[in-house]
C-alpha cells in the first residue's frame, strides 16, 4: 500500500515537470502572427469622369471706366462761393432757427461783401422766414379792416386735396367760406384761386376750378375770379399765381392770403419770397403780402416745421429747382 502511494507521487511529479517544460518552451518561442482574413473589395460601377484640366484659364474682368465727376454749376445769379454761403444759411435756420442767428449774421456779412445785390435779397428773406414762424398775426375767419378798397388788392385762396371723385373736402369748403366773407368785405378785390388736379378718379376736376364754381354759386362775380389750375404744391401756387398776376393784373399791388391756420406761415412765406425775388430780378417789387385770413382748424394740425418749409423755400429761391 505504501509502495502504491510512492508510485502515484512519482507520476504526479513527472506530470508537473512536463508542464513546466512546455511552458518554458512556449515562452522562448517567437510569437505567431495573427491570421487576417483577406476580403475582396466590392466592385464600384464605372462612371464617366470629366477630366480635370491641367491649367485654369484666366478670366479677364470687364473694366467699366469710372465716370468723371460732374462739375458743379452754380445757379443763375450765384457763384460757387455765394451759393455755398446761402446754402449754409438756409440749412442753419431750418435746423436751429433763432439759435443760428450768429451763423446767419456772419453768412450775410460774407454774402454782402461778395455780392451786395444777393446779400440784400437774403437779408430780407431770412428775417421774413423767422417772422412767419414766430410773429405772424393770423386773422380768424375774415380779413381785417384797413386794407385797400380798390382793384389793387387780391385775395389769394390756396387749394386743398380734392376727394377722388373731384368733390371738395370739408376743409376746402371752409377756406372757400372764409374767402367769400373776404370778397364781401372787399367787393372790388380780385379773388385768385389756386390749385391743380388732385382727384385721381376725375382728371377734369381741379382745386381752383371747384373753388371758382363754388364762389360763383355763392354770389361772387366770375369776372373777379382768377383761376390758376396747374399747380401741385404750395411753391407752385406762389410761382404760377404771381406769374398770372403780373401778366393779366399788373394793377394788383397787395396780396391777402386765405388758407387754413396751420398752413398760413408757409403760404405767406412763399408769396412774399416770390415778390422779393421779382424785386431782385427786375429792380421793382410787384406786390407785397399785407394780410391774411385763416380757417380755424382747432389746432388739430401743427404748422409746417422750418425743416419742412426749407424744401419749398429752396424750390422758389434756387433757380435749379
Amino acid at each position: 500500500m505504501r509502495g502504491l502511494r510512492i508510485i502515484l507521487l512519482l507520476l504526479l511529479c513527472l506530470a508537473l515537470a512536463g508542464l513546466l517544460f512546455l511552458r518554458w518552451q512556449a515562452k522562448d518561442a517567437p510569437p505567431t502572427a495573427p491570421v487576417v482574413e483577406t476580403l475582396e473589395p466590392t466592385p464600384v460601377p464605372t462612371e464617366a469622369v470629366t477630366p480635370v484640366p491641367t491649367s485654369i484659364p484666366t478670366i479677364m474682368p470687364t473694366l467699366v471706366p469710372t465716370p468723371s465727376p460732374t462739375p458743379f454749376t452754380p445757379p443763375k445769379g450765384y457763384t460757387e462761393e455765394s451759393y455755398k454761403i446761402v446754402s449754409d444759411m438756409v440749412y442753419a435756420y431750418a435746423d436751429r432757427q433763432d439759435a443760428a442767428a450768429e451763423i446767419i449774421q456772419n453768412d450775410l456779412e460774407q454774402l454782402n461783401a461778395l455780392d451786395p445785390a444777393l446779400g440784400s435779397l437774403w437779408g430780407k428773406i431770412m428775417p421774413l422766414w423767422s417772422e412767419v414762424n414766430s410773429g405772424l398775426v393770423i386773422h380768424d375767419g375774415v380779413l381785417p379792416d384797413g386794407l385797400p378798397e380798390d382793384e389793387s388788392l387780391c385775395v389769394v385762396v390756396l387749394g386743398f386735396q380734392l376727394h377722388p371723385d373731384g368733390s371738395m373736402a370739408d376743409e376746402l369748403r371752409g377756406r372757400c367760406e372764409t374767402a367769400l366773407r373776404c370778397a364781401e368785405k372787399y367787393p372790388k378785390a380780385l379773388i385768385a384761386v389756386t390749385g391743380g388736379g388732385t382727384a385721381w378718379q376725375n382728371p377734369n376736376a381741379t382745386e381752383a376750378g371747384v373753388m371758382a364754381a363754388w364762389l360763383t354759386e355763392h354770389g361772387v362775380d366770375a369776372s373777379r375770379i382768377l383761376v390758376e389750375d396747374e399747380s401741385r404744391t404750395t411753391a407752385d401756387n406762389a410761382v404760377f399765381t404771381c406769374a398770372l398776376l403780373r401778366e393779366r393784373h399788373p394793377e394788383v399791388k397787395s396780396l391777402a392770403i386765405v388758407t387754413s391756420d396751420y398752413h398760413l406761415p408757409l403760404g405767406v412765406l412763399l408769396f412774399q419770397e416770390k415778390a422779393l425775388l421779382a424785386e431782385y430780378e427786375t429792380g421793382t417789387r410787384p406786390f407785397s403780402v399785407v394780410s391774411n385770413a385763416a380757417l380755424d382748424t382747432g389746432g388739430r394740425i401743427s404748422p409746417d416745421t422750418p425743416m419742412m418749409q426749407r424744401s419749398y423755400l429752396w424750390s422758389i429761391a434756387d433757380p435749379k429747382y
